[in-house]
């Protein structure tokens, strides 16, 4: 799917003048293009994504920073690894995509500002705080559909997921210099969450979120009374693998995760192997079966964020946190037992 027409990019130098913003959803592209972030299964790709197709010379921690090196790269590189690419698409919509894009068909404005959209990137697609601005534009890039947008108007009527996120990613490449320089002006559709996130992440240096590092498994425990943002989890928990123990009135619930990083091919910083969680539900489950409804479930590893959770056995989209957990019968003690023993214990081939 391309976009039909951006008169107001046709004249932005680019690497290869030639592209033209596509997307490619569920059903793919024909087209002969440039893959960013994402990854379609033929053609040149430019991704951090599991099995990406990037080549070593321009690899990074991030999509975006991927895709700023193959711009800084000489036109004749670019036109070989182009080939007859008519199109750069990416393949779902977020930050990391959307500063992926921009430096291949805006580098200009891209490099200008490049320490920020690698933040922006970062803040999307690792889920941790990196400054106000970083996150007060992930949420831009992810929220300027929403109805209380600024912009809601442009998209008012496109029903279609895919066509959706082409437009959008049209309408943030053309106003790219108004995200990015006046983020202010769409407070609207961050303010919110962001005092929130600063605040959890203020009472939690403070003393409010009990915090617990066993270094040689690279697992945290973060102990909070009521709820906590995955963001808040993510920054203060000094690991890639964290478990939640939440305190509520009427008991204790239990959320464990992976972080993306572990998902990612990184460059600069290596996370520990992920290990499969599913058995380790089972051993919690043999301590306590099913109740009420709930029961221990796990998700594969090969999911970008592979959650172990005691509540209702339920799927979850990516990037979402929207289980329903259910207080446990289980003490905090045999729980985090659990979880050292398993990863102490040696992983299956």
């Amino acid at each position: 799917m391309a976009i039909p027409s951006l008169p107001s990019l046709m004249h932005i130098p680019s690497p290869c003048s030639r592209l033209q913003l596509g997307f490619a959803g569920a059903t793919g592209e024909a087209t002969p293009h440039l893959s960013v972030d994402g990854m379609t299964p033929l053609g040149p790709n430019l991704s951090h994504w599991p099995g990406n197709r990037t080549p070593a010379r321009w690899r990074a921690d991030l999509s975006t920073g991927i895709c700023l090196r193959f711009a800084r790269a000489a036109s004749a590189e670019q036109a070989t690894f182009l080939g007859d690419a008519e199109l750069v698409v990416n393949d779902h919509f977020d930050s990391d995509g959307f500063g992926s894009l921009l430096a291949v068909l805006r580098p200009d404005v891209a490099f200008a500002r490049e320490e920020l959209l690698l933040a922006v990137a970062a803040t999307g697609d690792y889920g941790t705080w990196h400054s106000w601005r970083a996150f007060a534009i992930d949420r831009i890039v992810g929220g300027i559909a929403r109805p209380d947008s600024p912009a809601s108007g442009v998209f008012f009527g496109i029903t279609d997921p895919d066509q959706l996120s082409l437009q959008r990613y049209a309408w943030l490449l053309e106003n790219a210099t108004a995200v990015l320089d006046h983020t202010g002006q769409w407070s609207a559709i961050y303010a919110t969450e962001m005092a929130l996130v600063k605040g959890e992440i203020e009472r939690g240096l403070a003393g409010d979120l009990e915090r617990r590092r066993y270094p040689q498994f690279d697992l945290a425990v973060l102990t909070s009374q009521g709820g906590r943002h995955r963001m808040t989890l993510n920054t203060l928990a000094g690991g890639y693998r964290v478990l939640h123990v939440q305190h509520d009135a009427d008991g204790t619930r239990y959320r464990y995760h992976d972080r993306t990083e572990s998902w990612f091919e990184l460059v600069t910083f290596h996370p520990l192997a992920r290990r499969d969680l599913r058995p380790l539900a089972a051993q919690l489950a043999v301590m306590e079966p099913a109740h009420d409804g709930a029961a221990w479930n796990a998700d594969a590893p090969t999911a970008p964020i592979p959650e172990l959770y005691f509540g209702v056995p339920s799927g979850q989209a990516y990037g979402q946190v929207t289980r329903d957990l259910r207080p446990s019968q289980l003490s905090v003690e045999a729980v985090v037992a659990a979880f050292a023993a398993f990863f102490a214990s040696p992983s299956s081939p």
